[in-house]
């Protein structure tokens, strides 16, 4: 399975079953995060850690690919992020896949 393929399931099984999204990520995952408005970034290594941030996100959490592009093992893709009682943002989530494994994935807010 190619990047394409694979951040698209991932993203689907984010939205309906994120136990089954965890095991899409390399057990040597490793998640970025910038906060939005500043030069500060959080990472997450490993899958346990990595894929605990997606099952804690609650229930009404979502992601949605409004575009994105393949490039050779890397896919990046405009995603819009969703949480009850919160704004929606939108954010760039560049992606690393390695044998039908998220490596690595970055997440960078989208200008406002």
């Amino acid at each position: 399975m190619g990047a394409t393929e694979t951040v698209d399931l991932f993203i689907e099984l984010v939205n309906d079953d994120r136990e089954k999204a965890v095991e899409l990520l390399a057990e040597h995952a490793v998640l970025g995060i910038s906060t939005p408005g500043s030069d500060e970034r959080t990472n997450l290594r490993g899958r346990d850690r990595v894929g605990g941030w997606f099952v804690r996100a609650g229930d009404g959490f979502r992601m949605y690919s409004n575009d994105g592009r393949s490039m050779g093992s890397s896919y990046i893709a405009d995603v819009t992020i969703m949480r009850p009682g919160a704004p929606s943002m939108r954010v760039e989530a560049n992606f690393r896949v390695e044998n039908g494994e998220i490596v690595s994935l970055f997440l960078q807010p989208i200008g406002r």
